[in-house]
């Protein structure tokens, strides 16, 4: 059974064109995790949000995408890339950055 995320991030409007990179950087990353069938990035159309919709072929290939995503390699590719992630971007509990905290709903295929 198909299994995925939409996730909705908040950044302010001073940081939303450095934070979008960083989002399409992770959707890059879970794109290449067998089992991963989409993963991408929107911007809402009001400009308020960064939304990222993922797909995986099942809920162990999300599960597997996630741990990628959130492994010691990845962290430090993404450093390499951005800088530092300042604390609290993961989770939109940085309030110098974000609005409010990120919200995600989880998918199941049908």
């Amino acid at each position: 059974m198909k299994s995925g995320f939409v996730a909705y991030h908040y950044p302010h409007a001073f940081y939303r064109d450095e934070f979008a990179p960083r989002v399409e950087a992770v959707a890059r990353v879970f794109r290449t995790v067998p089992g991963c069938l989409s993963a991408d990035c929107w911007l809402s159309h009001d400009g308020e949000s960064v939304v990222s919709i993922v797909t995986t072929e099942s809920p162990e290939a999300l599960q597997k995408a996630f741990a990628t995503v959130r492994s010691e390699e990845t962290r430090k590719t993404l450093e390499a890339e951005f800088g530092p992630t300042p604390e609290g971007e993961d989770d939109g509990t940085d309030t110098e950055h974000f609005v409010r905290p990120h919200e995600i709903h989880w998918l199941a295929g049908l």
